[in-house]
């Protein structure tokens, strides 16, 4: 559907252009400038290119292409730098009349392509609009071999595999092919595609794995695996995720920081390292000798792109010849030097991987969101008031850089999401807004109202806002819209009266009346089973056998399924008392499960065999556990708060997966963790039947079992094992003890997985009969705000003294929106459309330079290092050069394995699928391979 509503948007603005170009002076062949005009005669050289060369068959001025004429010329002047022919034939010309192409019908609404003589592909000019779409679909012909297109997890995983242990892989998710985003990627490719494995997916399926939920991955992506230095095909390739701009300048620095070797030993591999300072790097120095040598300290390396890492013998080399006054006196140790600066900085603490790695990221993000004033030159002291042609009063550069979004939400992971996400505008169109004359009529008017009170400043109100308007969206073609809204900044009197004292507060009223603060999961879909739950019978009347059974399975008596997956049902006969205690719960809890009730005595035989054994009974259904799908209640039926307790305990599944959602649940029971971590594999499965018969015997009510996935070698669950078992090696599956509360963790290390062994174990720890070997204490840490906090008072006082300087002085009127409205408001106070705002950056961006980078890049290869390394750039000897030596080689051409793995056939013509062959190329030898 995506790509559907991408070819519709893409022939708007292809009949936009043709309305445009209708009205503009007429084209002619001559003034194609870098196409070049092909001969009749020249037409078999220019086909027989070794690479891919396009040909586009001239035979009129026709209105409907003069757009296409001139995108056509600007990519030949860019992709000839590619060494790829871009040329026409002059249909026109007499000398070409019986030239095949010019005298077929409708030749001129394609774009034909070539290679080695043969023909490859026929493109439609509609989807060659301009010049993103033609050079990414060009250069994806001449790199189909190197950029293969995977559209599954299973193409994805079998590539990755049988590149394991030999190659990296770039990995990326296009939105379509054709687009700026793909274009980027494969100008990189181009560049890049002889070091590391390139492949490109348009399918959602194919990042399955990758992200938590790529079927609403709306936007290209990038993924660097790790797979060159894996051993095992089991093991996983470490991922490390490209989370800058999908701009061609980004993504190249990106890849030349990649292309660097990760991890540089002195005097092992030499004296002078190759991070140079254009590479934006941090360095990371481990000084060691030979006997205190740590070599897992390489874990390290998951800092990569951000960091480069040098090991640095201290007794096979002298501190001078690194541009050192001394080493530090005891070893390991660690240091850190900014890439922006000469100075080194020394960890103080004992040594540990630990200490090392918690040493190296906390100074990193002292440097990034430090103040100015902290970085011994200010921006005043550097450049006056004047930063990129505009100038400001004085004093107003201090306090946009005091007041800096990024240490503003440095504490507050929902703040920076929040910052993040402000540029994706909200859907609030089915959302009604209600004000002070609105809010009682629409209350009393409608049957349910669901009212979110809110501030527009607090990030939580707009985290929960953005979900509240998605869930509004579900109901768009229902009458009945009951999700409103009250801006409590705009309407406090309206706050007042309800007794808003927190925010955001989401409300429900029905029938005109206030019936409870809904204490549910903010999401959307937990929202929208509240509304319809609320919506139906509290409880569901079951008239007879029929519909009780059905009740069991799911299903209501009008044939819809139960919402959510938890539900009760209660059995009665005619006598007993606790019929009106359960109609009170049932609506007490009516916004949070699905209550049946049958009062007449015709559930006794689902009863006995619920293991009730007689009426009355209560029974708590969970479809999703697989362990104990249904629980039955054996308290006092007349005690409503026993009741309700009762039936919220039993909400998680008795083996639940631990999530987000989940977690806090069952945390604040305060009783011990029994957690499995598990894959989807055979041995995993046999831990889990040990498990799972110790949880159906509730043998253990004191403990909470659970289970965590950790396939993934980058996934959370696999982070916590790691911590748990204070190494980075484990493997799954696995089963600990976690008491969190006394911060401890006793770890199962026996290899067998038996019911028995497993129930020693818990008793030993139980009894506190347990080898310390298998206890790890958690770290007790210390939480408070990781930055200082503002001194609000003297902000006013200076705030004063700016407003007294800055009175008459000229301010720019963006900077004046800015600090009135905020950051993404004009001056009316209204938010800006972040598209027009790319669009006019996109405009002015010149990549000219950074492609011939590339080029020259992938034609020298200019980034080995066996010789001539550069120093580091704190001191520099003087009788070393920082002059790097550059001397590519190349052997007469050959035949050579194709980025897919398959090597390039002899027979060059295509395929029946349309596959394109790969040509042949030189071979590239690299001094550091």
């Amino acid at each position: 559907m995506r790509i559907r509503r991408n070819i519709i948007t893409i022939q708007l603005v292809t009949l936009f252009s043709i309305f445009c170009e209708s009205v503009a002076v007429g084209f002619t062949v001559d003034q194609f400038n870098h196409a070049k005009l092909i001969r009749k005669e020249d037409l078999p050289g220019f086909k027989q290119s070794k690479t891919v060369s396009v040909l586009y068959y001239y035979k009129e001025d026709n209105p409907k292409h003069r757009s296409f004429f001139h995108e056509y010329d600007k990519s030949a002047e860019y992709l000839g730098l590619y060494d790829l022919k871009l040329g026409v034939v002059n249909c026109k010309d007499p000398a070409n009349s019986d030239v095949d192409r010019c005298t077929e019908d409708k030749t001129d609404a394609l774009v034909y392509t070539y290679s080695n003589g043969n023909e490859l592909l026929a493109l439609e000019i509609e989807t060659m609009f301009d010049v993103n779409s033609m050079m990414s679909n060009i250069l994806q012909l001449a790199l189909l071999r190197e950029v293969p297109i995977l559209q599954s997890k299973e193409e994805r995983e079998n590539f990755v595999n049988k590149h394991k242990g030999t190659h990296d892989v770039v990995f990326s998710f296009q939105k379509a092919i054709g687009t700026y985003e793909h274009r980027i990627f494969m100008e990189v490719a181009y560049a890049f595609h002889h070091k590391f494995q390139f492949a490109i997916s348009t399918a959602t399926e194919a990042v399955t794995g990758l992200i938590p939920h790529p079927e609403i991955l709306d936007e290209a992506k990038v993924w660097f695996l790790m797979c060159s230095q894996v051993i095992n095909k089991e093991d996983d390739c470490f991922i490390k995720f490209y989370d800058d701009k999908m701009d061609l300048s980004s993504l190249a620095s990106f890849m030349r920081k990649l292309d660097t070797p990760p991890n540089f030993d002195i005097p092992g591999d030499g004296i002078t390292h190759p991070y140079t300072p254009d590479l934006g790097l941090h360095l990371v120095y481990l000084f060691y000798r030979e006997s205190t040598y740590v070599h897992h300290v390489k874990c390290l390396l998951l800092l990569m792109c951000k960091a480069a890492f040098i090991t640095v013998n201290v007794e096979a080399t002298l501190p001078e010849a690194v541009g050192l006054d001394d080493f530090p006196p005891n070893t390991p140790a660690v240091a850190v030097q900014y890439k922006s600066e000469k100075n080194l900085v020394h960890m103080t603490e004992a040594w540990s991987i630990d200490s090392a790695f918690e040493f190296f990221a906390s100074k990193l993000h002292e440097y990034e969101v430090r103040p100015r004033e902290q970085e011994g030159q200010g921006v005043g002291d550097v450049m006056g008031d004047e930063v990129e042609g505009q100038t400001y009063p004085e004093g107003e550069l201090e306090e946009k850089d005091r007041y800096s979004e990024e240490i503003e939400t440095e504490d507050d992971q929902v703040a920076e999401a929040i910052q993040r996400a402000r540029k994706i505008k909200m859907d609030l169109e089915l959302v009604e807004r209600l004000t002070d004359k609105t809010f009682t009529p629409t209350i009393q008017e409608r049957d349910l109202v669901f009212t979110l009170f809110y501030l527009p400043f607090d990030h939580r109100s707009l985290a929960i806002l953005r979900a509240y308007g998605e869930a509004a969206r579900k109901f768009e073609n229902q009458t009945d819209r009951p999700f409103t809204v009250v801006n409590c900044h705009d309407w406090t009197d309206v706050c007042a009266t309800e007794n808003i004292t927190r925010y955001p507060v989401l409300k429900i009223y029905e029938q005109g009346k206030f019936l409870k603060d809904y204490d549910g999961m903010l999401s959307i879909e937990d929202v929208m089973n509240a509304y319809k739950l609320l919506k139906q019978e509290k409880p569901v009347s079951l008239a007879d056998k029929e519909e009780i059974e059905k009740f069991f399975t799911g299903i209501l008596p009008d044939g819809s399924n139960i919402t959510g997956t938890v539900s009760v049902v209660a059995l009665f006969d005619d006598q007993n008392k606790g019929v009106q205690t359960y109609k009170e719960v049932a609506r007490s809890l009516g916004d949070k499960f699905t209550f049946g009730i049958n009062s007449d005595g015709q559930g006794k035989d689902f009863a006995q065999k619920s293991g009730c054994g007689d009426l009355p009974c209560v029974v708590i259904l969970r479809r999703n556990d697989l362990v104990q799908p249904y629980v039955t209640f054996s308290g006092d039926l007349t005690s409503a708060e026993e009741l309700s307790s009762f039936i919220e305990k039993s909400l998680n599944p008795s083996l639940a997966e631990l999530t987000p959602s989940i977690l806090p649940q069952l945390y604040k029971q305060n009783r011990p963790f029994v957690i499995s971590f598990v894959d989807d594999t055979e041995s995993s499965r046999q831990l889990l039947e040990p498990i799972q018969s110790l949880v159906k015997a509730q043998a253990y009510p004191d403990l909470i079992f659970c289970l965590l996935q950790s396939g993934d070698i980058n996934s959370f669950g696999r982070q916590i094992l790691q911590t748990y078992q204070n190494s980075t090696s484990s493997s799954v599956p696995a089963l600990s003890y976690a008491h969190l509360r006394e911060g401890k963790v006793y770890n199962y290390l026996d290899k067998s997985f038996t019911k028995d062994q497993i129930e020693a174990w818990l008793k030993d720890i139980q009894n506190q009969n347990i080898d310390d070997k298998t206890l790890f204490l958690l770290k007790d840490g210390t939480y408070k705000p990781r930055i200082q906090g503002y001194h609000f008072l003297e902000f006013i006082k200076e705030n004063e003294e700016m407003k007294k300087k800055s009175q008459g002085r000229k301010v720019d009127p963006d900077v004046h929106a800015a600090n009135v409205h905020g950051i993404g408001f004009d001056s009316e106070g209204n938010e800006v459309d972040p598209r027009n705002q790319d669009n006019k950056k996109e405009e002015t961006v010149d990549d000219s330079e950074i492609r011939r980078e590339l080029i020259e890049l992938q034609k020298s290869r200019l980034y080995h290092h066996a010789e001539g390394k550069h120093k580091p750039s704190h001191r520099k000897p003087e009788d070393h050069s920082d002059t790097p030596r550059h001397t590519p080689e190349s052997i007469p051409p050959t035949p050579e394995t194709g980025g897919s793995g398959y090597p390039a056939p002899e027979d060059t013509s295509p395929s029946s699928e349309g596959s394109t062959p790969s040509p042949p190329k030189k071979t590239i030898i690299h001094d550091d391979l």
